[in-house]
């Protein structure tokens, strides 16, 4: 009896180990930097909500292209992305949620779901940004990136026009689970 338990016992540990030692063999990849790109409002609507001026509920959609090939998942080149988002809005500044899908150059996608907050403000200067800060959460995605899983902090301005220099910085990582 002893021994069977000791036989039990041996082979969930070494199970366990194996299912860590798998976890922990998952490269890890970082992102540290913004890479450079292009952005275009391909379709927005605005709706006023009517309760207090200013306040509007708003979709869009944003196509974002990668001219410097400076922005890689697991070495493959991204593309394109296509940002889908909505907001929630009192003058410029409220809560923004949004879906992406990466174009990977060998035709693989990368999807994310960000969450994140618009501040309208006034710089010292007199001119007008919106400033914006988000988490990115890496959800999925086809081919060898299916299991991809990570998280990209960023933060970011923009001048409250629809086309626009935007500049973010961001940080983080991701993995491809198996």
């Amino acid at each position: 009896m002893r021994n069977a338990r000791l036989t039990t016992m041996a082979f969930v540990c070494a199970i366990s180990l194996c299912a860590t030692s798998n976890a922990w063999a998952q490269n890890k990849y970082t992102i540290s930097r913004s890479p450079s790109s292009t952005s275009q409002y391909l379709q927005q609507r605005a709706i006023d909500v009517d309760d207090i001026p200013g306040h509007q509920v708003r979709v869009y959609e944003i196509r974002y292209e990668f001219p410097e090939n400076d922005f890689a998942f697991a070495g493959v080149k991204v593309k394109e992305n296509l940002t889908r988002g909505l907001s929630d809005y009192v003058n410029l500044s409220g809560p923004f949620t949004t879906y992406a899908v990466y174009m990977l150059e060998d035709g693989n996608k990368v999807f994310s779901r960000s969450n994140g907050t618009a501040q309208f403000t006034t710089n010292a200067d007199g001119s007008r940004v919106i400033k914006f800060s988000f988490v990115e959460n890496f959800v999925g995605g086809t081919g060898k990136f299916k299991g991809i899983r990570g998280q990209v902090v960023g933060s970011g301005e923009r001048a409250p026009v629809t086309k626009t220099l935007l500049t973010a910085q961001s940080s983080g990582e991701y993995w491809i689970e198996e």
